[in-house]
């Protein structure tokens, strides 16, 4: 589907932009660490999460999650359905879709904002501010000095007006997923399966 290349290509930007950053900073998340994944309320909209749905139909998963969201709901339980046991120990922040997780987890701890004055500011969580002090100081300086990362406000839009009736209702992360897995099914060719992005 041409909308959800769209979402795939701008993350891909984002993401080679966060490289860059990292690169140059040693920014980094701590080893092994999800606390954003298990301390903070996710949201995302669908628009954000349906190259995951898509890949989610791809690996033949979307029973199973359709299942597990729905234990989840009943227990009332907010954590993402793809967050991954710590006893799995996973590298890339526990999550069974990594590559594909939506924007807010890409840009968790690695974006900006604008100040009151318009600047940009960096916007890191206390886990890496905590951990990384130097990194942290290096970042701000690297940032004032026009190296660049993804400005949240700026991001969230250029993805978002891709499909804006898709692209600007926050959802929690679990129901996003819902959302998304519903709408692919009833917009995928008939038989047909997902063919993987080139590249991603």
């Amino acid at each position: 589907m041409k909308i959800v290349n769209q979402v795939i290509d701008l993350y891909q930007e984002f993401d080679k932009t966060i490289e860059r950053f990292k690169r140059a900073t040693n920014l980094s998340c701590p080893k092994g660490c999800s606390y954003c994944c298990r301390h903070w309320w996710v949201e995302a909209t669908v628009l954000e999460v349906l190259p995951l749905a898509k890949e989610i139909y791809t690996r033949g998963q979307e029973e199973a999650i359709m299942k597990q969201i729905q234990e989840k709901q009943t227990r009332k339980d907010p954590l993402c359905v793809l967050l991954l046991p710590e006893s799995d120990q996973q590298v890339d922040g526990y999550c069974a879709y990594y590559a594909w997780r939506p924007l807010m987890c890409r840009l968790f701890g690695f974006a900006t904002r604008r100040n009151k004055y318009g600047a940009l500011e960096l916007c890191t969580c206390k886990i890496i501010n905590d951990t990384l002090p130097a990194a942290v100081r290096r970042s701000r300086i690297a940032i004032q000095q026009g190296l660049s990362l993804p400005a949240y406000q700026e991001a969230f839009f250029h993805i978002n007006s891709i499909d804006p009736y898709r692209g600007y209702k926050r959802l929690p992360i679990n129901m996003a997923i819902k959302e998304a897995l519903d709408y692919l099914y009833w917009v995928r060719p008939e038989g047909k399966e997902w063919k993987k992005a080139s590249g991603y």
